[in-house]
């Protein structure tokens, strides 16, 4: 262990922490009187000095120190203190080994002027790397102007070790509005804040930030191909069952019927997050469910629906053929498991967004939905419901006239809708969860190697 000096105006800080463990600093000084925010990148082998002589006696100054290495974003030691006195002492710890958020540091480091910032994940469709950008779109930025971002980034993780909560941090230099993001690995909840910053001296102080916000880091490929394996083994041994109808049960008084009502078409929507968190297609993609499991006694469809009353039957056959088929989810809701395809049009959205995400089945040989001697399939399975999303609007009326359609008023059962943005997986089955898996800042790099692999190999 060993102690260093740091100078803020005439304040000393004496900072206790493992020489061996980091090599720089970053320190965040606000002035919680005024929210006036700088940061500061220093050497471990340099003296610290931070410019604070402006401040007026007894101003109260929030300091946040982060210890990390050289080129490596990852935080290894940090704390907090609030000084009002001359001396003051500080210890840098390492993080929170159990998964959860320590203290909250996004209440401070509040510049005046917001901005709008999201996260946009994305897959690179020739290399199928992924990767997150934020986009602050507060304004519209001249070009061939610099600018500079600092990002800080928790993240945490039941699908990880009980080492999974890490912090981030950051500074960018771009010349648009868009900031990529440290490597993150896949099944990460994330918190994320945006600073604007300009370069003064030795200081980075805040021009604008944006305000706290999250989001989960998406299935990876290679989750995806183990959600598929595991769904395979769930329903080993079992039989096939014909599929008469692809079947859809809404409400009378959802949209999309009164929709039907009016114009004779049915419009596709966005996915909700009913599923898996992590799942790429929820928000991302729209459509339509159906179901493709029958009454496993019948061998029909079922006589009456939790989803609602008003029902739409079609023929497999007049909405199948021609479109791809890909594999996105398996889950459950505590009791029943379900499986999620989807189906898109060649070339469209929907389809060039899955190609890279999801996994391209066989429709003449695979388990949960295939075409065989003029007739479609699914698994018999009592304990799997198999769901699809088809992706393209439903023209309902002419599908009807055609003879290609029916409809029919069904009974309901349960609530008789289902619940608004839908219902999230049970993070506690070990039959369709993933295992936990140990990470290191390195693993993002190990996956998108990975699921670059996989486009190649005969999984795929």
């Amino acid at each position: 262990m060993v102690e260093k000096s740091l100078y803020i105006g005439s304040t000393e800080i004496k900072i206790t922490y493992n020489l061996f463990q980091i090599n720089r600093i970053i320190c965040a000084v606000e002035n919680t009187e005024n929210n006036e925010t700088g940061f500061y990148f220093l050497n471990c082998t340099d003296s610290w000095h931070v410019d604070q002589n402006q401040q007026p006696p007894n101003t109260e100054l929030r300091i946040t120190i982060y210890g990390l290495r050289i080129n490596e974003p990852k935080v290894i030691l940090s704390n907090t203190i609030i000084i009002n006195s001359p001396l003051h002492h500080m210890r840098l710890e390492s993080h929170n080994k159990h998964g959860r958020f320590p203290s909250d540091r996004f209440t401070f480091l509040v510049a005046t002027n917001g901005m709008n910032c999201s996260a946009d994940q994305r897959v690179n469709e020739m290399t199928n790397k992924s990767s997150i950008i934020f986009k602050c779109e507060d304004v519209q930025l001249p070009i061939n102007t610099e600018y500079h971002y600092i990002q800080i980034i928790q993240t945490t993780s039941s699908t990880n070790d009980v080492s999974s909560y890490n912090e981030y941090i950051e500074l960018t230099t771009t010349y648009t509005n868009e900031i990529p993001c440290v490597n993150l690995p896949s099944r990460e909840a994330v918190n994320y804040k945006i600073y604007k910053v300009s370069l003064s001296g030795n200081q980075y102080y805040v021009t604008k930030t944006s305000k706290k916000s999250q989001f989960i880091t998406h299935n990876s490929k290679y989750d995806v191909h183990q959600f598929h394996d595991m769904a395979l083994l769930f329903i080993s041994g079992s039989g096939t069952m014909k599929i008469p109808y692809l079947y859809r049960n809404k409400p009378s008084y959802h949209p999309t019927i009164q929709e039907v009502i009016k114009t004779g078409v049915m419009t596709k929507y966005d996915k909700d997050n009913n599923g898996d968190q992590a799942s790429s297609i929820n928000h991302n993609i729209k459509g339509l469910f159906f179901s493709a499991s029958m009454d496993k006694d019948t061998r029909q469809p079922q006589t009456s629906s939790f989803f609602g009353d008003y029902r739409i039957l079609i023929p497999p056959e007049h909405l199948i053929p021609g479109l791809n088929l890909y594999f996105a989810d398996f889950y459950c809701n505590h009791k029943a498991h379900y499986v999620t395809l989807v189906l898109t049009k060649p070339g469209s959205v929907e389809d060039v967004y899955c190609k890279v995400r999801l996994i391209k089945l066989d429709i003449n040989d695979n388990k949960f939905l295939f075409h065989d001697q003029g007739f479609y399939y699914t698994t018999s399975d009592r304990k799997l419901w198999v769901e699809v999303l088809y992706t393209e609007d439903v023209h309902v009326d002419d599908m009807l006239s055609d003879g290609k359609l029916l409809k029919e008023i069904t009974p309901t059962k349960g609530m008789g809708q289902s619940k608004l943005d839908g219902i999230p997986k049970n993070k506690s089955c070990k039959t369709c969860n993933l295992p936990k898996r140990p990470y290191s800042v390195n693993n993002s790099r190990y996956f998108n190697i990975f699921n670059t692999l996989l486009d190649y190999s005969s999984l795929y």
